[in-house]
């Protein structure tokens, strides 16, 4: 496991852009001043490989800027899985960092959270303590999702969105 010591020697962090970039050069795709790491196509997180072991790079700003890993998982607060900006991470539980969650789930007809097209309307509907609680019928898919968003915001700790 890297250490934030050797990480200092081989990076440079921005906390403000959450940038990362070679401190010397390694190799002709690791040279000096240039970005480290790139983006994966899979999940949109950045990768940085060092001593030939992929790390999540908003792990590695969480030791270069505190000096140690995460207890938990880190939680892109912004749910923008590429920014890493010190500002926008945050250590949290796994159902915290859920909250976040912008994806729609495949199982709904509709391209909003919380909201599910009945006839020509549009319902929203939140689970709380894993029960399901409706919100109402809309006449736009935009008006369900904010009803659905507003309850979020006062029910589900660590809602950002």
């Amino acid at each position: 496991m890297i250490t934030q010591e050797r990480l200092r020697e081989l990076i440079r962090y921005c906390p403000e852009t959450g940038i990362f970039h070679w401190v010397n050069s390694l190799s002709t795709k690791m040279y000096k001043n240039s970005v480290a790491g790139s983006k994966s196509k899979k999940d949109g997180y950045i990768r940085i490989k060092i001593n030939h072991k992929s790390y999540l790079a908003h792990r590695l700003a969480w030791l270069y800027f505190y000096g140690n890993f995460p207890e938990k998982l880190i939680d892109h607060i912004d749910g923008v899985r590429n920014n890493n900006s010190i500002k926008n991470l945050r250590d949290a539980t796994p159902a915290i960092n859920a909250q976040n969650l912008k994806m729609v789930s495949l199982k709904t007809n509709s391209s909003y959270l919380g909201v599910s097209k009945i006839g020509n309307k549009f319902q929203a509907q939140i689970r709380i303590d894993k029960k399901l609680k409706y919100l109402g019928m809309f006449e736009t898919a935009i008006e369900a999702h904010e009803a659905y968003l507003c309850d979020k915001r006062i029910h589900h700790e660590g809602c950002t969105i």
